[in-house]
C-alpha cells in the first residue's frame, strides 16, 4: 500500500529558530517587587561567526553576579526571555533576555555593588560571544547610544531628552551623558561601561526632585 507523501519526514525542519545572531540583555534593579527599576543596564552584541550555538544555559550561568548586589545571599528576581527569527527576509535572529532585581534599598553602596556585578556579568557575556573589536566611540555615537538606552529602559521618546552634560574618558573609551525630559525625570548614562565596548550602558534614572532632595540634603 502506498504511503501518502504527507505523511513522509520533510528532509529537515520547517520551522526552526535558527542560529542566534545577537544577544540583548537589560538588567534593572528596583528597591520593591512593585516598584520602578532606578538602574538599568543594557547590553547588545553580535554573536561571532565563529559559535555555531549559543547556549542559553550559559547565559544565564553569566548573569548570576547581578542578583547579589553587595551582598552574600542573592536577590528576587523577576526573569524574561524572548528569541524570535523570520524566513522572509533578513533577520538577526536576537536571543533578548530581561532581569530585575528587587535589592530592597536604593543606597549608594548598593548601587556601586549592582555596577561590579553587572560589569562581571557583561564582561563574561562578551567572552562567550566572541569580544567584539575595540573601537573608539564618538561624541555623536555616544549621544544617539544613551538617547536610544534610556529610551529602551524607561519607555521614553528619544526626542524628548534633552543633553545636559558629557563627559569623555578616552583611556576607558567611555562616556558619561546627561539627559533629561520637560517632566522632571534625569538620566545619568555611561556608555561603554565594559572593557569600553560602546555596547555596553547603565541609566541611572531620578526624578528632579530626587536629584534636588539629594543636593539640599549634603
Amino acid at each position: 500500500m502506498a504511503t501518502d507523501a504527507v505523511d513522509e519526514p520533510s528532509p529537515r525542519p520547517l520551522l526552526t529558530l535558527g542560529r542566534v545572531h545577537r544577544l540583548r540583555v537589560q538588567v534593572g534593579y528596583r528597591a520593591r517587587p512593585d516598584g520602578p527599576a532606578y538602574q538599568q543596564f543594557l547590553l547588545d552584541v553580535a554573536v561571532a561567526e565563529a559559535r555555531d550555538t549559543l547556549d542559553e544555559s550559559h547565559v544565564l550561568a553569566a548573569l548570576e553576579p547581578v542578583l547579589y548586589a553587595g551582598t552574600h545571599a542573592a536577590r528576587h528576581y523577576s526573569l524574561h526571555q524572548h528569541r524570535w527569527h523570520t524566513s522572509w527576509g533578513p533577520s538577526p535572529n536576537a536571543l533578548e533576555i530581561g532581569l530585575l532585581v528587587t535589592t530592597g534599598t536604593k543606597t549608594a553602596a548598593a548601587s556601586e555593588a549592582s555596577v561590579d556585578g553587572v560589569a562581571r556579568a557583561f564582561h563574561d557575556l562578551l567572552e562567550i560571544v566572541g569580544p567584539p573589536e575595540p573601537v573608539a566611540t564618538s561624541r555623536d555615537a555616544a549621544i544617539q547610544r544613551s538617547r536610544h538606552a534610556a529610551a529602551t529602559a524607561y519607555a521614553v521618546e528619544p526626542d524628548a531628552l534633552q543633553l545636559t552634560k558629557e563627559e569623555h574618558h578616552p583611556a576607558e573609551n567611555s562616556w558619561r551623558v546627561g539627559l533629561r525630559t520637560a517632566a522632571a525625570d534625569e538620566y545619568d548614562i555611561v556608555v561603554g561601561l565594559v572593557d569600553g565596548y560602546a555596547g555596553s550602558v547603565r541609566v541611572r534614572h531620578a526624578s528632579r526632585i530626587e536629584v534636588h532632595d539629594s543636593v539640599g540634603s549634603e
